[in-house]
């Protein structure tokens, strides 16, 4: 209804919310995240040995996402060599058709709407893919991932994984079921594969340059996020999703679209590679700045503008976050590390001269590696943990409470989309709608309860 702000669908008949089943073991120190070595006979497991013997050397891949981060997850993937990416579905006819004509595939290999993730992994599949590249706005990762996985690819999820709870739990289900089968998931938290934070994690964690860890500062501190469109897109569904970083159901809010990167490397650090550990609670305050969303009438979205939490560990250290996109701000996109013996910088500084591999490519390249050899390789862990922090700390934020990750992950309340997202068409009204002023509601912390 107009004015519904960011009252989740509780009230409907939702459903059951699955409980986050026991992860795997976690290694003692991994560049990559869990791992488990299970189905070794599995089909799956067969399909990745073919690539090892080198019975069929061509990747191919679908694409669900098209739009600019799809397209330029798809050119990383498409920088290995032998890949290919031979189906595509989208939401908006407009990319689907760009990314036929991009990709030089058959007419009968693009898809559009909601349900056409399923119909692009199924003709995938039917083609011989094996990978799958997951870009859409990350309110729609987790079923699209659960489809993948049950279609036996291996997939790549763009950050962040999720968006809320009831999302966080459907994924760990799912990576469950990936390590089940036998395949590899990679997450686009591209840090974890870049040299300079790799060096950077092994001098603190491993030699220990600053000592014993006691707290950690991260950073995404950027300015405002352009508005895409007129603003006089034919519905309001459309007009949301053309602009996703405005909306908590789509993007989850700048403290988890972007923040999510800092928030894993922080977690790294304090966790040393642990995929599944996590703060315990935490407490945090920000604020809605003005986010104008186009039209002839500025709009805002529902979201915040700038997020400041405590997360508190198990043992009493303490992650202390920044977030904000804000015009004419002060910018940092960092993290810092302070021990018994100094601190610093996470990443190391870069040599002049030095000639790095981009991250973004080398983050397919391990997934491919992975599948070709036939290694353990699941991100989807570490990729649900960090997401699940930030989901968390909007909730402090929005609330103005102190929130234990218990309650966040037991959360029961969830969108409307995971009830009947392949009924959706860009015709539907989604979750959050303006009201008669064409504004959003947006959270008020100790007023606002369903966070």
């Amino acid at each position: 209804m107009p004015g519904s702000g960011l009252i989740l669908s509780g009230t409907a008949a939702a459903p059951a919310a699955p409980a986050a089943p026991a992860a795997p073991a976690a290694p003692a120190v991994s560049a990559v995240s869990a791992v488990s070595a299970v189905s070794a006979v599995s089909a799956v497991s067969a399909v990745s040995n073919a690539y090892a013997n080198g019975t069929d050397e061509t990747i191919k891949a679908v694409l669900i996402g098209c739009g600019g981060r799809g397209t330029g997850a798809a050119a990383n993937f498409l920088k290995n060599p032998n890949t290919k990416i031979i189906a595509v579905g989208d939401v908006f006819p407009d990319q689907t058709e760009r990314a036929v004509e991009r990709y030089g595939l058959p007419k009968e290999a693009g898809f559009t709407g909601f349900d056409a993730y399923r119909k692009a992994i199924d003709h995938a599949v039917a083609n011989g893919a094996v990978y799958a590249i997951l870009t859409t706005p990350p309110g729609f990762r987790p079923i699209h991932y659960k489809y993948a996985i049950e279609k036996g690819l291996n997939c790549f999820l763009e950050k962040p994984c999720c968006v809320d709870s009831y999302g966080y739990r459907m994924l760990m289900e799912v990576n469950k079921l990936a390590d089940e089968k036998g395949l590899k998931v990679g997450v686009g938290m591209q840090r974890r594969h870049q040299k300079v934070y790799l060096d950077g994690l092994r001098q603190i964690l491993e030699e220990k340059k600053y000592g014993d860890i006691m707290y950690a500062n991260v950073y995404w501190n950027m300015g405002g996020i352009p508005v895409r469109g007129t603003g006089e897109e034919p519905t309001e569904m459309q007009r949301q999703i053309r602009n996703r970083y405005f909306f908590v159901w789509l993007c989850g809010d700048n403290i988890l679209e972007q923040h999510v990167h800092n928030l894993d490397i922080g977690n790294i650090v304090l966790g040393n590679w642990d995929p599944l550990y996590h703060p315990v609670k935490c407490n945090g305050m920000g604020g809605r700045a003005p986010r104008y969303f186009g039209g002839a009438t500025p709009r805002v979205g529902e979201i915040f503008g700038y997020h400041f939490v405590e997360f508190e560990y198990g043992d009493g250290r303490r992650m202390y976050s920044q977030s904000r996109q804000l015009g004419g701000t002060w910018n940092c996109v960092n993290e810092f590390v302070y021990g018994t013996k100094g601190g610093g910088q996470v990443a190391r500084a870069r040599v002049r001269g030095e000639k790095l591999l981009d991250p973004y490519d080398v983050e397919h390249t391990d997934l491919i590696n992975a599948i070709k050899q036939n290694t353990p390789y699941n991100e989807g862990w570490a990729g649900a943990t960090a997401s699940m922090i930030g989901i968390m700390g909007r909730m402090a934020t929005y609330s103005g409470r102190v929130i234990s990750w218990d309650e966040a992950v037991n959360h029961g309340k969830t969108y409307m989309i995971y009830e009947n997202h392949d009924a959706l068409t860009l015709e539907s009204d989604p979750p959050v709608l303006p009201n008669a002023d064409g504004l959003y509601d947006a959270p008020i912390p100790g007023v606002t309860k369903e966070v």
